[in-house]
C-alpha cells in the first residue's frame, strides 16, 4: 500500500476548483497543477479485481470512472476520496503534483528512523528548511518524524506526544492512513515511557486494528508497515503480553514471506522467541532464536548475532 495522502481539510484549504465541461481541474494555490493519474486508477482497480461499474457503484457512474481512467478527468474531490477509500489507496497514489520537493529529504529521515539511528534523523531534520513545509502532507510528515526523534534522540516523551497529537488530529483517518497508523505506535511508545499503561494499550490496539486492513503498493510503505508491526511487538513484550507479541510478529512474517523479503525478518524471529520464552514454550523459543541467529548471519546483523549469544547459549544445554 502506498503512503498516506494529505488530510482532507488540508487538501480542501489549498485547492481551487475550475469548472470545465462539468469536470473540475484542480490547482494547488501557488503551485503547479495537480493532475489525476488515470492509468493508476485503472491499475489499482484491476488489482482489486473490480470492474468500472463495481468501482463506481454508490459513488458515481461507470462513465465517470471511464473518463477518470482514460482522460484523467477529475469529477470532484469528494468522488476522488471515495474512490481512494474503495481501492484502499491514498490521494497521492493517483494525483500528481502533491509533492513539495522534500520527498528525498523525508525518505532519508525515514530510513534513519527505521534503523533507529535517531541522532542522524535529528541531524537531517534540523537541516530541513522549514519555510518549505507549507502543505498539509509535509506538515504531517514533519510531526511524524519529529515525534520519533524526540523519543529516540532526546528522550522527551511530552514533546513527542505533542507532535504525534498534531499528526493524528490533522490526519484523514482511513485504513490506508499509514502515517496516522504509525503515529499511534509513537503515541504508545511515548506513554509507555511515562508508564501510562492504559493509554499505551489504547494506542497499540488502534495501530494493530488499522494495520489488519492495511495494503501496500510500494517497497517503502511495505517496510514502514513491517517496522510498525515490529515496534508494536516490542512494546507488547514490555507490557508482558507475549501472545499479542506473537500475533503481531506472525502478521509481519506472513507479509515478509509473501513479499520474499528479508526486511527485519531476523529481529522479528528474535522477538518471537522472547515471547515464546515468556510463555514457557521452550522448544518453540529455541527454534525461533536459532532461526534468528541463522538469519542474522545472512543479513550481516552483527549486533543481533552478539545479542543472541547469551539468549541461545543456556537453551542449547537444556
Amino acid at each position: 500500500m502506498s503512503g498516506r495522502g494529505p488530510g482532507v481539510d488540508d487538501v480542501l484549504s489549498n485547492v481551487r476548483f475550475y469548472q470545465v465541461d462539468c469536470y473540475l481541474t484542480l490547482r494547488i494555490v501557488g503551485r503547479d497543477k495537480m493532475r489525476l493519474l488515470g492509468n493508476k486508477v485503472k491499475q489499482y482497480r484491476k488489482q482489486k479485481n473490480l470492474s468500472q461499474q463495481e468501482l463506481a457503484e454508490g459513488i458515481c457512474t461507470q462513465a465517470t470512472v471511464s473518463l477518470m481512467e482514460k482522460k484523467n478527468k477529475v469529477p470532484s474531490i469528494k468522488i476522488i476520496l471515495q474512490i481512494c477509500r474503495r481501492l484502499n489507496i491514498s490521494l497521492n497514489d493517483v494525483l500528481s503534483g502533491l509533492g513539495s520537493g522534500l520527498d528525498e529529504q523525508f525518505k532519508s529521515i525515514s530510513a534513519a528512523v527505521r534503523r533507529e539511528d535517531y541522532s542522524l534523523a535529528a541531524e537531517l531534520l534540523a537541516k530541513m528548511n522549514m519555510t518549505n513545509v507549507q502543505n498539509g502532507f509535509d506538515r504531517e510528515r514533519y510531526h511524524y518524524y519529529r515525534g520519533f526523534i524526540e523519543l529516540g534522540a532526546r528522550q522527551r516523551p511530552d514533546e513527542a506526544i505533542f507532535h504525534f497529537n498534531l499528526l493524528l488530529h490533522r490526519s484523514y483517518r482511513m485504513p490506508w492512513d499509514l502515517y496516522a497508523i504509525v503515529g499511534n505506535v509513537g503515541m504508545a511508545t511515548a506513554y509507555l515511557s511515562r508508564q501510562e499503561l492504559d493509554k499505551t494499550r489504547y494506542y497499540l490496539n488502534a495501530a494493530s486494528n488499522y494495520l489488519d486492513d492495511f495494503e501496500w503498493h510500494d517497497e517503502e510503505n511495505f517496510q514502514r508497515m513491517i517496522w510498525a508491526r515490529y515496534r508494536i511487538a516490542k512494546l507488547y513484550l514490555e507490557l508482558d503480553q507475549p501472545q499479542l507479541v506473537i500475533e503481531n510478529v506472525e502478521a509481519a512474517l506472513r507479509a515478509v514471506k509473501y513479499q520474499a523479503s528479508l526486511y527485519l525478518i531476523d529481529v522479528l524471529y528474535e522477538v518471537k522467541g522472547q515471547a515464546e520464552q515468556a510463555l514457557l514454550a521452550t522448544a518453540a523459543a529455541k527454534r525461533s532464536l536459532v532461526i534468528a541467529r541463522t538469519l542474522a548471519l545472512v543479513t550481516h546483523n552483527v549486533a543481533l548475532q552478539e545479542r543472541l549469544i547469551p539468549q541461545i547459549g543456556p537453551m542449547l544445554t537444556e
